[in-house]
């Protein structure tokens, strides 16, 4: 190979793994949600399942949805969900009306690569809140079959 062959492909290896270093010590240092906003406290709610703190699930919760189920059964149930290194949150069409407010809480699975590249799976559910005080609570959860069992 000539001089110039090795100055680009030193220029391209080098801009990859610039790239790399960026993505994995920017990962994971996003800001924390705004649980001053319905987004904020829905996308809060579903990174404490992610990351296994359904204690911080629960205390997102509006009173009427937290009397729907047993704190310990929540917990036992909320703590198992876990999503993974390949599982991307967003929130989106957030509206606040009179009664409350509903966003739609946007899950992206992105599957392993395959022999014809990787597939992803998106699920959109929409999240009902209510204010309690000055805080924005969750009355009816994504993941609301947590409820789906009556109370003991």
């Amino acid at each position: 190979m000539d001089r110039f062959t090795w100055l680009v492909t030193g220029g391209v290896v080098s801009l990859v793994v610039i790239g790399l270093a960026a993505a994995t010590w920017l990962r994971g240092r996003e800001a924390p949600p705004d649980l001053r906003t319905p987004a904020g406290v829905v996308l809060a709610y579903a990174l404490a399942e992610r990351r296994g703190d359904p204690q911080t699930a629960w205390d997102l919760l509006a009173p009427s949805a937290q009397a729907r189920t047993d704190h310990d059964r929540f917990l036992a149930r909320a703590g198992s969900v876990g999503g993974g290194d390949r599982e991307y949150l967003t929130t989106e069409d957030e509206r606040i009306d009179l009664d409350g407010a509903s966003v739609v809480l946007v899950q992206t699975s992105i599957g392993s690569g395959g022999l014809f590249g990787s597939s992803s799976y998106t699920n959109r559910t929409t999240v009902r809140l209510t204010r309690q005080g000055a805080d924005w609570r969750i009355v009816v959860p994504p993941d609301d079959y947590f409820f789906a069992s009556p109370k003991p």
